[in-house]
């Protein structure tokens, strides 16, 4: 399997899921809904995508890893993409500690973590952008 190919749709799959997630969030709150299975559902859909996007990066560097550590924002690329799935794991394990027992200091916990999670992961898809169009396509390396 060409994971070069394959990471692109995983990655796209990993933003789009947790801002769908944010959204559904945000709703649950401005309308006070209790959290349900739906919520928790998809925060643990949200974490896995993440994670597939981080896997699938890993696996797919490695054919082109020398061209890649010449490009200058490959290494945060790198970084936050694991520090994302590290993130995204404490997302979920907030979402699973909430099932036992909601209190107001978790689901604002919950609720930031998500959000600094989403913002991050549009950082990370503008490196990961640069680094295809702005990197490889162009020939820059």
């Amino acid at each position: 399997m060409d994971w070069v190919k394959i990471h692109p749709p995983l990655v796209h799959f990993a933003i789009a899921f947790p801002v769908f997630m944010l959204i559904v969030d945000l709703y649950y709150r401005l309308s006070k809904k209790s959290l349900d299975s739906m919520h928790a559902l998809l925060t643990y859909f949200s974490m896995l995508a993440v994670f597939l996007g981080t896997i699938s990066g890993i696996i797919a560097h490695e054919p082109i890893e020398e061209k890649l550590l010449q490009i200058p924002i490959f290494s945060f690329h790198q970084f936050l993409g694991l520090f994302l799935s590290v993130l995204f794991l404490l997302v979920g394990l907030v979402r699973y500690f909430l099932a036992r027992k909601e209190t107001r200091l978790l689901r604002d916990l919950y609720t930031v973590l998500l959000t600094m999670g989403v913002l991050l992961l549009f950082l990370q898809g503008r490196w990961g952008g640069s680094i295809v169009y702005d990197y490889l396509l162009r020939g820059k390396i």
